[in-house]
């Protein structure tokens, strides 16, 4: 929870099952979707956006937060699987 309210609720709204000013609802994402969006500033293969925006940066320096960071998008949402 404190990796997501220090580095997505600039974008995403601070409650994950809710759309941001910018960013989606994201409460149940995959780690995949997580790591690939997170890291790279892409979406894993075969993936289908929400919104297919280029407006998230990559902000690598989170990759050793992965894991807590979708453990609580995941414990947040029935959204299993959302994001973008």
């Amino acid at each position: 929870e404190r990796v997501y309210n220090v580095n997505c609720i600039a974008c995403h709204h601070r409650d994950p099952t809710q759309d941001g000013g910018l960013g989606p609802a994201i409460a149940g994402s995959s780690r995949e979707l997580v790591e690939a969006r997170v890291v790279r500033g892409a979406y894993p293969p075969g993936y289908t956006p929400k919104a297919p925006t280029k407006l998230m940066i990559p902000l690598p320096h989170l990759e050793p937060e992965i894991d807590a960071l979708t453990a609580f998008l995941q414990s947040r949402g029935a959204n299993a699987g959302a994001g973008g």
